[in-house]
């Protein structure tokens, strides 16, 4: 017997599922995924920078611990460091 489809998102059940909604939508998938790939995409761009910069970087950017704050002379760069602003 064949079951009947749900075109609703598996995960939150609230919008139609298609892939727009899930790379930028979903609101479950908002708490985890999303922040991973960002923090991905984020930890490379660092370890890039920290490269450029001629600090001292693993050999590849997925193993970069990066430090909270740094200081090359007069550039501060900060990781995951909340930033507040008038």
């Amino acid at each position: 017997m064949k079951q009947p489809t749900d075109s609703k998102c598996r995960m939150c059940y609230k919008a139609e599922e298609h892939v727009k909604y899930m790379v930028a939508g979903c609101t479950i998938l908002v708490l985890s995924e999303y922040t991973n790939r960002y923090k991905t995409e984020a930890g490379y761009i660092h370890w890039m920078i920290c490269k450029h910069v001629g600090l001292n970087v693993t050999d590849k950017c997925y193993e970069h611990v990066p430090e909270r704050v740094i200081n090359v002379n007069s550039t501060t760069f900060m990781w995951d460091v909340p930033v507040i602003t008038d």
